[in-house]
């Protein structure tokens, strides 16, 4: 049997999503599913050659929407979930939380009627069946509602369970069937600093510590099956939970500034944390997100990485003990600058292939295969209307100057930022009127309120008369 070290990634010709393709789903090694930065839901049926979009969610939408996470029951009925704006005066970002389609992804449905104290963002999801379907959020723990939102009938009618006793952020989840599964994210300690050296820019982040929520009533009751883990860091966070069966599964732990992941051997009643280190052990990568193994020795971490510049996965064939960079994922750094993997999707039973996603999905090729997947993946995908969205930085006065340009005059063009948890901070270009050709636009690192941001990475998004749209990530100096 190979080890992921035995294991290939190559770039599928899936669009460049500047920030991230945040999610994928597949059925099998060709049909699949992504949801990326850009707004864009888009199906392959072919193992990644060809793309075709399915659906665009609007940037420029009441909450302000970016696309999180997707699920599927069938290859008929299939689920995505949004990050929002929070705003307690204005639900209407309630309205876009979740969509749905029962046809393939021919058409789609707005869910409009999950409980008002639904959580503003949904940042994982589990589909269970075609009835059965659970999300929970969100990420950012300044925000109301952590908690659980469920349907049993399709979504004819939804449930909030709030779980804030247990959790100030929750971030993904997964269940085994109806009623046993797991929420992952964070609670804060007062024993930690306010704000941790690393964190100023994110500082309600600092005092978290994960927590690994357990649940065999359908979400009626939680037990934290973290509670007595040794070694957590302040400032750390479940972020992806994965079951390879019954009893082994692993939770990778977001922190700026380190690197583990938890580890369980007995079906999650207790958890081990794993640094990231390699066999001297000297710490490597850190700020991670996806996780993917494929038997209990074998398996994969990726996310930010330092200064949220990812650019490879880090590789363990010992069952988290030591690990490697591996450095062998393809990276143009005009056309692809920025790996960033959030989700891992391991197809097979043992598990024989599968694919990731960061600024692309990239899947695994065996080496007969590298020469044909490489060659299909050349084939270029015609940018959107927001055709070369680039930007410049200028770190003496703080300020980034952002450009784009049209190729016909556009009704409505909208040009705004996101931080790079998902949430917007600042429209720049609302709804204007514009000819085409070259635009420039200046932004001087506020956000809505005239507020100065921290340096940080942000993501610039457009769209163009609310059909197309494209992304790219804005380095804000410190």
């Amino acid at each position: 049997m190979s080890t992921a070290k035995d294991w290939k990634w190559v770039a599928t010709n899936s669009p460049v999503a500047n920030s991230r393709t945040d999610d994928i789903w597949f059925f099998d090694e060709k049909k699949g599913w992504l949801v990326n930065s850009n707004g864009e839901v888009r199906q392959t049926v072919d193992g990644g050659q060809t793309w075709t979009l399915k659906k665009f969610i609007d940037p420029n939408t009441s909450g302000f929407p970016y696309l999180r996470c997707t699920g599927w029951a069938s290859e008929q009925v299939g689920w995505v979930g949004a990050v929002t704006t929070f705003d307690a005066g204005n639900k209407d970002f309630l309205k876009i939380l979740l969509h749905r389609t029962t046809d393939g992804g021919a058409t789609w449905d707005n869910i409009s009627n999950v409980p008002e104290s639904s959580p503003a963002g949904i940042c994982g999801m589990s589909v269970v069946n075609e009835k059965v379907v659970y999300g929970a959020g969100t990420n950012d723990p300044n925000l109301p509602g952590p908690g659980l939102v469920k349907t049993t009938d399709g979504g004819a009618t939804w449930t909030h369970t709030d779980l804030s006793q247990y959790a100030d952020n929750l971030i993904d989840v997964y269940f085994f069937d109806e009623n046993t599964g797991w929420i992952v994210g964070g609670k804060k300690d007062s024993s930690c600093p306010a704000i941790k050296p690393g964190y100023e820019t994110h500082p309600q982040y600092s005092q978290l510590k994960p927590v690994v929520l357990k649940t065999i009533d359908g979400g009626a009751t939680w037990v934290n099956k973290a509670a007595g883990v040794a070694g957590f860091d302040c400032g750390e966070w479940g972020w992806k939970i994965q079951f390879l069966n019954a009893t082994t599964g692993f939770v990778s732990l977001e922190n700026f500034t380190t690197a583990a992941i938890l580890k369980t051997t007995d079906g999650g009643e207790t958890w081990v944390r794993l640094p990231i280190v390699d066999s001297t052990g000297q710490s490597i990568n850190m700020d991670l997100e996806g996780v993917g193994f494929i038997d209990a020795q074998s398996g994969w971490v990726g996310g930010w990485a330092d200064n949220f510049e990812g650019l490879f996965n880090s590789l363990t064939v010992d069952g988290g003990n030591s690990w490697t960079a591996q450095n062998n994922v393809p990276s143009n750094p005009t056309t692809d600058p920025r790996i960033r993997i959030n989700r891992y999707r391991l197809l097979g039973n043992p598990v024989s292939t599968g694919y990731c996603s960061g600024a692309k999905v990239y899947k695994r090729a065996e080496p007969a295969e590298l020469k044909a997947v490489l060659a299909a993946a050349r084939v270029s995908i015609p940018h959107p209307a927001g055709l070369a969205l680039s930007h410049t930085s200028n770190f003496s006065s703080r300020s980034v100057e952002i450009t784009y340009v049209l190729p016909q005059d556009a009704a409505s063009v909208f040009v705004g930022i996101w931080n790079h948890f998902a949430f917007h901070v600042r429209t720049l270009v609302d709804g204007e009127s514009q000819k085409a050709g070259r635009h420039t636009v200046a932004w001087d690192g506020t956000d809505k309120t005239g507020r100065p941001l921290g340096g940080d990475l942000y993501i610039c998004r457009m769209s163009v008369d609310g059909k197309t749209g494209e992304s790219q990530s804005v380095r804000l100096p410190r």
